[in-house]
């Protein structure tokens, strides 16, 4: 983990820095959330903080990757006394224990109450269910922390940091068109960053041009082109988009799936308007977690109106059922929905 990171790693997980620091472990740690770049991170700290090198022959530590491990198996491993050390370190990624409910997670959740002393046991999981047994007694009995997209100021500070110690500034237009092509991921942004100093190394400044020569441009950044052509009614740089997105290799019905996504977005958004509900309610009801993509929904309600969004929406799935019948073409299907709307 880089110590540019440190700072934005505080912001969300200072009681495990206090517990790396001090030396002073729980017995139980669960690391859940959408952002695996953090969660790999706090990982990361914990094992080297513990001494675990995750190498082969370390009697001390076991990484239990196999979803068909049983609670049981589980619970003899962390009952192992440790061999020749103070504590045995149980690392479990992705195991699907905290999602659902079962006897064995109720066993799993009393077991909780007596971690022996001489073992620490980690959950690295994507999916939780917070109203489940198994999370609540592991709120009880450790440290739970949920890890997630930081917000955009969050992780402009992070990257501004790594390119200030390379020496490097770097635009405002840059930076926006490299959040809009990054923001869905900080492994994303961790690799185009290291890609974008390398290249403007010589430079000292990064402008708009470096980012698009330089950055990877995804199929869903690229989904607001295609809808920022829609709503200047421009045919053929809609075309081009879709092309261009067919060229990554992404699937017509995944690109209309996208198309959809942002349209019904749109659509609840200027219900929310109308409520006049602050941003970061709306985010929630949204379930979007970045501000670029609401302030791009925010900026389309001035170019579509609410029959417009809802014949989208009509059409696309139209268009999808005459697809799964056998009636339309698969590239068709979006092709249609564009020339169709546009005209």
């Amino acid at each position: 983990m880089r110590a540019s990171l440190d700072k934005l790693e505080r912001g969300y997980m200072r009681s495990i820095d206090n517990d790396i620091q001090n030396g002073n472990y729980r017995h139980l740690y669960l690391l859940f959330g959408s952002e695996h770049y953090l969660i790999r991170g706090y990982r990361d700290k914990l094992l080297k903080g513990l001494g675990v090198t995750k190498e082969e022959g370390d009697m001390n530590f076991t990484w239990i990757r196999n979803r068909s491990f049983s609670v049981a198996d589980l619970m003899e491993q962390v009952d192992t006394m440790p061999f020749f050390a103070d504590v045995r370190v149980i690392l479990v990624e992705n195991s699907g224990f905290f999602k659902g409910s079962s006897k064995a997670n109720e066993e799993l959740a009393e077991y909780f109450k007596q971690i022996p002393e001489t073992s620490i046991l980690i959950f690295t999981e994507q999916d939780v269910d917070k109203r489940g047994k198994l999370y609540k007694a592991a709120t009880k009995a450790g440290c739970v922390e949920e890890m997630n997209m930081p917000t955009e100021k969050e992780l402009m500070s992070w990257i501004g940091g790594r390119l200030k110690e390379a020496g490097i500034g770097m635009k405002t237009a840059a930076w926006r068109e490299f959040y809009r092509r990054c923001q869905n991921s900080m492994d994303l942004m961790d690799q185009e960053s290291q890609k974008l100093i390398a290249y403007c190394l010589n430079k000292g400044n990064i402008e708009l041009e470096d980012v698009e020569a330089v950055c990877v441009n995804s199929a869903e950044s690229k989904v607001f082109d295609l809808i920022d052509a829609m709503a200047g009614r421009d045919a053929k740089r809609a075309m081009k988009v879709y092309q261009d997105m067919l060229l990554l290799d992404e699937a017509p019905m995944a690109i209309l799936a996208l198309i959809v996504r942002q349209f019904r977005q749109l659509h609840s958004l200027m219900e929310m308007e109308q409520q006049r509900l602050r941003p970061e309610r709306e985010k929630e009801l949204l379930n979007q977690k970045s501000d670029y993509v609401l302030r791009k929904l925010k900026g389309y309600l001035r170019n579509f109106k609410k029959t417009e969004i809802e014949e989208v929406l009509t059409m696309a799935a139209e268009n999808e059922a005459a697809f799964k019948s056998g009636r339309l073409e698969e590239r068709m299907s979006v092709e249609l929905l564009l020339l169709s709307f546009i005209h």
